[in-house]
């Protein structure tokens, strides 16, 4: 029985971190028991299979929970063009179960096209807001002149009760380190010394442990320095497991003025409970349930430890 979950369950990856280990058999379990279909191809090793990843998802689109997933997906790779910000890589979000690059779409698809329901979910994190006007991914405003392709996992343009345009662009985040690699340049530095957001200096900001967050932060900066926006906030949307995010992400809030107001941290758990306790519709409360089956419940896979 053993060898035959363990074929079901497709090959590992001996170097995982331990909760990269957890989750990829997590899902492995939600692709072998839920979406019925075999092992795809090893991310980083075009050579190999791997448990956590789909074959053909590009055709398939069972990487996304719901036909809005599916239609963000479609809309947002159709708009994306040569100046488009950030990067999309095709074969991640489609075959990648263990990537967050599909769970943004799975997470905040529904809520592009259903904005009444976004505005209740995101005004729960941050009151000023009236209205959700609009939610991209992968994305940043053309007024960010931070000299680089940095760019919102999720953004999500709103407006507040006395007319102001707002921003709040996440990061997230589910297995995946943040990057470690330092990136500096002239308009970095500039953003910096004009803003007065920061608390932390500037080579502080720019080391590996807070590069990313810091030029996510920079984003907003330049938006809001270049009057794109009124208001703009940034955070981080992680998984509720992963202490390594939620560790930087809380030194990162230490480094900004205000910085538990201008840097949120939310974890998938919050956001789902959040979207729980409003009155749904039954589709959108199916939709719930199975973003915590599919991200969260790591009870559902337990057995096969």
């Amino acid at each position: 029985m053993k060898n035959l979950l363990n074929q079901l369950l497709g090959e590992a990856n001996p170097s995982d971190s331990a909760l990269a280990k957890r989750m990829r058999l997590h899902q492995s379990w939600w692709r072998a028991f839920v979406l019925k279909e075999e092992q795809g191809q090893h991310p980083m090793a075009k050579d190999q299979l791997i448990g956590s990843s789909i074959a053909k998802g590009e055709v398939s689109y069972s990487n996304f929970l719901d036909e809005y997933a599916q239609r963000a997906v479609r809309e947002t790779l159709s708009e994306r063009g040569s100046a488009s910000k950030g990067m999309i890589s095709e074969s991640r979000l489609f075959n990648n179960l263990l990537s967050s690059q599909p769970l943004c779409f799975n997470f905040f698809g529904r809520l592009k096209y259903k904005l009444d329901l976004a505005t209740k979910v995101i005004q729960h994190y941050y009151p000023d807001v009236k209205e959700v006007t609009n939610i991209h991914f992968e994305f940043a405003p053309n007024a960010a002149q931070n000299g680089d392709n940095s760019a919102h996992d999720v953004a999500i343009e709103f407006e507040t009760a006395d007319g102001k345009q707002g921003l709040i662009g996440l990061e997230c985040k589910y297995t995946e380190p943040f990057s470690a690699k330092e990136y500096r340049n002239e308009n970095y530095e500039k953003l910096y010394r004009e803003s007065d957001a920061f608390v932390a200096g500037y080579d502080e900001l720019t080391n590996t442990k807070n590069n990313q967050l810091f030029r996510n932060q920079l984003i907003v900066e330049s938006a809001l320095l270049n009057k794109r926006y009124d208001v703009a906030y940034s955070g981080l949307f992680c998984f509720e497991q992963d202490d390594n995010a939620l560790t930087k992400g809380a030194a990162f809030q230490k480094m900004l003025k205000q910085g538990e107001e201008r840097f949120k941290i939310i974890t998938l758990a919050q956001l789902i409970e959040t979207i729980q306790q409003l009155q749904l519709d039954w589709e959108s409360r199916e939709w719930s349930m199975m973003l915590w089956a599919r991200y969260c419940a790591t009870r559902l896979s337990n057995n096969l430890l």
